[in-house]
């Protein structure tokens, strides 16, 4: 006789979590703060959670970060040619949507990146994405660096 039940029934733990997805809390990137809707955190639905995942990996420079490290989540040379007026050249224009296209295509729910545009300011780079998830869904994703 045992103090715990016993179950005929065997459950399989990757099964639920296939049929479940995935949960992700819902960031705000312009408010800097955790969406939070009657005193509980709000879940991301799947394509603001790939909407998330980009505007973090364009924000996270590679090997900034001990918890990226070997991973390659990042982007590199958007931060190592910071400061020059490279990004104003057709070649740093391509050198870095080629970069941004590779990265983002490594993620499972996207089916491809659609468009990418860029436009400098006196201060700051600013980044559009457009993208098809393989669940037919279209977004559009903007960041300001």
């Amino acid at each position: 006789m045992s103090i715990f039940p016993v179950f005929d029934e065997s459950i399989d733990v990757n099964e639920v979590s296939k049929t479940k997805g995935k949960k992700e809390i819902l960031f705000d990137f312009k408010a800097k703060k955790v969406v939070i809707v009657d005193g509980k955190t709000k879940e991301a639905s799947e394509v603001e959670q790939v909407k998330q995942w980009i505007q973090l990996l364009l924000l996270t420079e590679t090997n900034k970060y001990r918890v990226y490290d070997n991973t390659g989540f990042g982007m590199t040379d958007l931060y190592n040619l910071r400061g020059h007026s490279i990004f104003n050249t057709p070649f740093g224009v391509m050198e870095l949507e080629r970069e941004i296209k590779e990265k983002i295509q490594k993620k499972d729910e996207v089916k491809e990146v659609k468009n990418i545009k860029s436009s400098t300011g006196f201060n700051s780079l600013n980044i559009e994405v457009t993208v098809v998830l393989k669940s037919g869904e279209t977004l559009t994703s903007e960041v300001n660096i």
